[in-house]
């Protein structure tokens, strides 16, 4: 088990006034078997009555309508939680996560490399199966920012040959669930100090595995899971809608640390 102190913080600034603002945010960790949220403290700005909610996944929701003209909006969340993956429990399988989604549909691309995993895959356990997927996605893909985005899917991704995170965890889970694995995508937080990051799960004999295609590892406990669902689709940890506010720039820091 580690005890992990994390940060989270997302600034964005409009070239324009915003008149009317509406907001759904995933920023908050949730407490479950193997990961439990021990301090948290959270401040949006600006905000009127933020409601909390979960989606059909078990993601935490906060939602708000802001009426008040603004040109800057800031969330910043704090605090303490204690992971321990060993400590996970078995859990039915939504079988949703054993199909295509949006991001993650085969192309010609993807089941080349789902062909030449499944000759590599005979007689092995899930879990196997996922780390030959790997193997063989790092063999194709270099990690490059900003040679895609957010709305690229995982076959136009591998098209592509570069990516971020986000790709990684969407080819992993696309070949992993052509192979039969079940497979769901997972945003979160690691240690050091960048950005959110974004990994797969694997379901092996009732249990989710993670595995992390961007960094070549098993997830262990120095992640700290926000969301998960299946794609980014399901998962985004800012959704806005709003009148006004011209142009955005918008910063995003996370920071995992252990501590004793």
């Amino acid at each position: 088990m580690e005890r992990l102190e994390f940060s989270y913080s997302m600034k964005i600034a409009f070239s324009a006034p915003v008149v009317r603002h509406c907001f759904s945010l995933r920023c908050l960790p949730f407490s479950n078997a193997y990961q439990r949220v021990c301090e948290l403290f959270l401040e949006v700005s600006p905000h009127n009555v933020l409601t909390e909610t979960a989606d059909g996944f078990g993601n935490r929701i906060l939602t708000d309508r802001i009426t008040q003209e603004h040109t800057d909006f800031s969330v910043y969340v704090s605090g303490v939680a204690e992971v321990e993956n060993a400590a996970k429990e078995k859990e039915a399988l939504n079988g949703i996560y054993k199909y295509p989604s949006q991001y993650t549909h085969c192309g010609a691309r993807l089941t080349e490399v789902t062909d030449i995993c499944r000759a590599q895959c005979t007689g092995k356990t899930p879990t196997e199966i996922a780390g030959v997927v790997m193997a063989e996605l790092r063999r194709r893909f270099t990690y490059q920012s900003g040679a895609t985005n957010v709305q690229t899917t995982a076959e136009e991704a591998l098209t592509g040959g570069k990516g971020v995170c986000q790709d990684y965890a969407h080819m992993q889970i696309a070949v992993c669930r052509a192979l039969g694995v079940p497979a769901r995508y997972v945003v979160g937080m690691q240690e050091g100090t960048g950005e959110t990051h974004a990994w797969a799960e694997i379901y092996d004999n009732g249990i989710w595995v993670g595995i992390d295609p961007t960094n070549n590892k098993w997830v262990d406990d120095r992640y700290l899971t926000l969301s998960h669902g299946r794609d980014f689709a399901d998962c985004g940890i800012n959704r806005g809608l709003f009148i006004g506010g011209g142009t955005q720039t918008q910063t995003v820091e996370a920071t995992v640390r252990v501590v004793k």
